[in-house]
């Protein structure tokens, strides 16, 4: 052997150690001719290490350089790998797995026909048989390694034809081999407690190794009339066997974990299911039915049922239909009690055991099955009874030396476990319907100890959606005065279930105006307790929400609580507070809304006004300010009309216009009307010291007028004029004042500022318009002003930012969407505010053309949004509209360069993922401009490295003729993209795939 420029013994023996130096070296010599007989050299050596490098080497050389081989050499090696694999069968793990890998890779690199799959294994039993060894271990590890290899690599069509018949005819070989070796262990199962004794020889991990290869093997389907079930019925056997080992106390846990995983792959089959059902679960309900199984269950820990239960399990949500179907005969009864008693295991869910989990979602998907088949069944009702009881049992909290030791991810699981206890508690609840409510009432108000009672009522709660409204039999019984929602002080946990309840039955509640009229004074009553805040406030909305209407004569103390929460909630909670009572208000008639109201803003205006007074540019400072304008916002966004409301008085509907004109008039109240006044003079307030002014507290201001500003009149909401003035106002503090030459003066802080502010004026755009329930003079002009001032300054802003807009679109992408979004929302929904912004048109149109060779889709994608808007508006057969003139005008300016930034975004000038938007561009124009468009394209393309040097004179002009032909987007985006993949020269890779 001549490895040239290297000391072979020296390099073996640096091997054996190994040094960097040989393991550095080793790749290129890899790549040499004569390694294919320094692999052989290595593993005959007696070190492991060294036999191991030797088997990577020959893995190596399989892998990469198999065809320098002639025919026989091929048919040799072939030989000496299964040779060498036989021989290392009881060596290191590693060196018999890298050995295998190589024996793999080479069945799947040969071009030749035939079972190479059962020819190797063959190859290896005889091999074995003639020297003395056990081949279980090899083909073992070979058929493990082949499994693995195979769903690896890359194979031609042709080739994965071949091997795919080559696993099918070698699969009955390859189960039978795997299947002998988990069967090493022997006894009679025919008795309820065999003796059994090992097989000499055997070792568990080989048996471990081999289930797996079992479960690999699987997932290459296995024919289930001819070999499944048989298959199944001997591994189920097996089962037996370990689960006799395992209640003896020497069952190895992976060997049953690994035989278990096996066992639930087979039962979890739905091609199986669907194919032999009836066969396969009579098979494996005949065997769960007898008492190992169930003894397994019993007398096992958590650890020691959980891989059981996975596959009872499995089985059960995979054969539900089957289950439904035979639901009172014996071996589905003993299945049925088995899942019961995984349900019921010992012990808290997710604290000490994580057992009782696991047949939660059987449980819905059995009920599913039996409304399906709408089959009934006296054993069904039973065993759903058994279930309620042991949930009610796992739901209730572990005593509290219990919970107070566990730790933050044992009771978030414990959490996770009611959360789907609930879902199979309102499964049980479609099948036992009254018998299980009355039940879960008795719990409730009889259990002496409070975890119980609690977890009845997070029971009730859970089945709150299906109970029906008229129930009158049970609910009854536990919304009565002094019933529940009397509680001993103390008790936090149980006191936050009842509150929870209440609001679960708001919609219940809502038909009973004497149960409801003693459950809202008491939810209100433990706003008091602090640690029942969060159950009280979610409650107290529920109930406002579903009950809004029958609460009239509870408004005073509701608005009395609300004021009360002012001082009392923290402010999250009392913001959920107004905005519930706001409902209530509302729900009642307008005329009644202003003195209900007046308490509030009493009180909040006063705070505004204080909060104002203490501003400073010191943050903390501005904390009360955005706490009080954040309630004025949540009062403000109970106080909203339905939007149904408003759509139908703009569609002309005399009952809504009639109502909301009711309400307008109604708002003129003197007090609220002062609301008003003292809110927006407060506000201009701290608009006048702009160095205290940072984008949360701005924020917050823009989305507490934006609560008020409405289509339809709100409580809250001044002339439009106003509000125009004051956001006009906040412009010029936060953004940009005009100078003394007429020139904007940018804020340093304008591109934070402004997104915000742009949003708003889009709101304000969209519904400052007149209406037959507003008394508004026209603010049209103003607000066109405010618009055309505003994309201006943005305008002036950017080009202030960067040396080129091109680069400031990019470096504020926010700033870029908001102002295109904005000229969108004008365009579609008010299309007459344009002729009174022409110059926010024209700033944007320009815009457009710069932001179109920007290569971020932020940035592109509003932009491409609005051009392609003024396109469709702009063209000569669009509905004419006073803005038709303007639109048309500033298509014919600018049309020519947003095709030709389009056209050299789709030449490269862009990612090719802006397609999309640049090809809805380029088909508005097209479509909507065909003439002109014609006789631009065909300018821009003369120029022969336009879009792209790699676009032929020929492809130009394919292109131009079919995108001008077709009606059809689909088809126009097809037409770009193949355009596109030309001027990018990647025809022929995958990306023209």
């Amino acid at each position: 052997m001549g490895l040239e420029g290297i000391d072979v013994d020296a390099f073996v023996q640096a091997l054996s150690i190994p040094t960097q130096e040989a393991l550095a070296a080793l790749p290129q010599i890899q790549k040499q001719p004569e390694a294919w007989q320094l692999a052989f050299d290595l593993l005959a050596t007696n070190n492991d290490t060294c036999r191991f490098f030797g088997a990577h080497t020959l893995h190596a050389k399989v892998t990469r350089d198999l065809d320098t081989l002639d025919t026989d050499r091929r048919e040799a090696l072939r030989h000496e790998l299964v040779r060498v694999a036989v021989e290392s069968s009881k060596g290191a793990a590693n060196v018999l797995s890298k050995l295998c890998q190589a024996l793999a890779a080479y069945l799947l690199a040969q071009p030749t026909e035939g079972c190479l799959l059962g020819a190797a294994m063959s190859a290896i039993q005889e091999r074995a048989q003639s020297t003395g060894n056990d081949a279980a271990y090899a083909i073992v590890e070979f058929l493990g390694v082949f499994a693995e290899e195979l769903n690896t690599t890359a194979l031609a069509t042709a080739e994965q034809a071949r091997i795919v018949q080559d696993v099918r005819d070698a699969l009955p070989q390859a189960l039978q081999v795997l299947l002998g070796v988990v069967s090493g262990l022997e006894g009679s199962p025919a008795t309820d407690a065999p003796e059994f004794a090992r097989r000499a020889g055997q070792q568990v991990s080989w048996r471990v190794r081999a289930w797996r290869g079992l479960q690999q093997w699987l997932q290459f389907g296995v024919p289930g009339d001819t070999l499944f079930v048989p298959l199944l019925e001997a591994v189920l056997a097996q089962l037996r066997v370990l689960a006799a080992y395992q209640l003896r106390g020497d069952g190895d846990e992976d060997e049953i974990a690994a035989a278990t995983t096996a066992a639930d792959d087979m039962v979890g089959n739905a091609a199986i299911a669907a194919r032999f059902g009836r066969s396969v679960g009579e098979t494996v309900l005949a065997h769960f039915a007898q008492p190992w199984l169930a003894q397994v269950v019993e007398h096992s820990d958590s650890e020691g049922v959980l891989p059981w239960a996975a596959m009872i399990v499995t089985f059960g949500e995979t054969y539900t239909e089957h289950i439904a179907a035979h639901l009172d005969e014996d071996h589905v009864v003993a299945y049925l009690r088995l899942a019961v008693a995984l349900t019921q295991f010992p012990g808290h869910a997710g604290l000490d055991e994580e057992v009782s989990v696991q047949p939660l979602g059987l449980w819905c998907l059995l009920q599913e099955a039996l409304a399906d088949s709408e089959t009934s069944s006296t054993f069904a009702h039973s065993a759903y009874a058994d279930v309620v009881r042991a949930l009610l049992a796992k739901c209730a909290y572990p005593p509290t030396e219990v919970w107070t030791a566990a730790d933050r991810d044992a009771r978030e699981q414990f959490t996770a476990y009611r959360r789907e206890a609930g879902d199979a508690l309102l499964g049980a609840f479609y099948v036992l319907r009254g018998d299980m409510l009355c039940a879960l009432v008795d719990s409730a108000l009889a259990a002496s100890d409070w975890r119980y009672a609690e977890a009845a009522l997070f029971a009730l709660r859970s089945v709150g959606e299906a109970v029906p409204q008229d129930e009158n039999d049970h609910l009854p019984r536990l919304f009565a005065p002094g019933a529940l929602m009397q509680l001993q002080p103390g008790l936090t946990t149980l006191h936050a279930a009842v509150l929870s309840l209440a609001g679960a039955y708001a919609e219940w509640l809502s038909a009973r105006p004497a149960l409801l009229a003693d459950v809202v004074p008491r939810v209100a009553a433990a706003l008091n307790e602090p640690a029942l805040v969060p159950a009280a406030v979610t409650a107290l909305r529920r109930l406002c929400d579903n009950c809004r209407a029958q609460l009239g004569d509870a408004v005073p103390g509701l608005v009395q609580l609300a004021r009360d929460s002012l001082q009392t909630l923290p402010s999250r909670e009392q913001q959920r507070v107004l905005e519930a009572v706001a409902d209530v208000i509302l729900a009642q008639s307008p005329s009644t809304h202003a003195a209900a109201l007046a308490p509030l803003t009493a009180s909040l205006l006063p705070a505004l006004q204080a909060a104002v007074a203490r501003l400073t540019p010191d943050p903390d400072s501005q904390t009360g300010l955005i706490d009080c304008l954040r309630g004025i916002e949540a009062l403000a966004r109970g106080l909203q009309f339905a939007d149904d409301i408003e759509e139908r008085a703009l569609a002309g509907n005399a009952e809504a216009i009639s109502m909301l004109a009711f309400a307008a008039q109604c708002y003129c109240d003197e007090s609220l009307a002062a609301f008003r006044a003292g809110m927006l003079s407060t506000l201009n307030r701290v608009l006048a010291a702009p160095e205290s002014l940072n984008d949360e507290l701005l924020e917050a201001m823009l989305a507490a007028v934006g609560a008020y500003v409405r289509r339809g009149p709100h409580a809250f909401a001044p002339d439009f004029g106003q509000i125009i003035s004051f956001v006009r106002c906040t412009w010029e503090a936060c953004v940009a004042r005009a100078g003394s030459d007429g020139a904007p003066a940018i804020s340093a802080r304008w591109a934070d500022l402004c997104p915000p502010l742009l949003q708003s004026m889009a709101q304000l755009a969209t519904v400052a318009a007149p209406k037959p329930w507003r008394s508004d003079t026209d603010t049209d002009v103003a607000l066109g002003a405010l618009l055309a001032r505003a994309v201006g300054d943005v305008c002036t802003g950017l080009a202030c930012a960067a040396p080129t807009l091109e680069a400031a679109v990019e470096q504020q992408p926010v700033v870029s969407e908001r102002v295109f979004d904005l000229g969108s929302r004008v365009l579609l929904e008010r299309l007459e505010l344009v002729v009174h912004s022409e110059m926010a048109a024209a700033h944007l149109c320009k815009l457009g053309v710069h932001a179109l060779a920007v290569p971020s889709r932020l940035a592109l994608r509003p932009a491409t949004s609005f051009l392609g808007t003024v396109v469709r508006l702009g063209a000569p057969s669009a509905r004419a509209s006073s803005a038709s003139p303007l639109l048309q005008a500033l298509c014919s300016e600018f049309a020519p360069a947003w095709l030709r930034a389009t056209l050299a975004g789709i030449g490269g000038a862009l990612p090719r993922s802006l397609l999309p938007g640049l090809s809805e561009l380029l088909f508005a124009l097209v479509r909507h401009h065909l003439q002109p468009a014609r006789a631009w394209i065909a300018e821009l393309l003369r120029d022969p490295s336009f879009p792209s040097p790699h676009a032929s004179e020929r492809a130009k002009r394919q292109f131009t003729q079919q995108l001008l032909a077709t009606r059809s987007f689909v088809r126009a985006k097809a037409i770009i993209s193949e355009f596109a993949i030309q001027c990018r020269n990647l025809q022929g890779t995958s990306y023209a795939s």
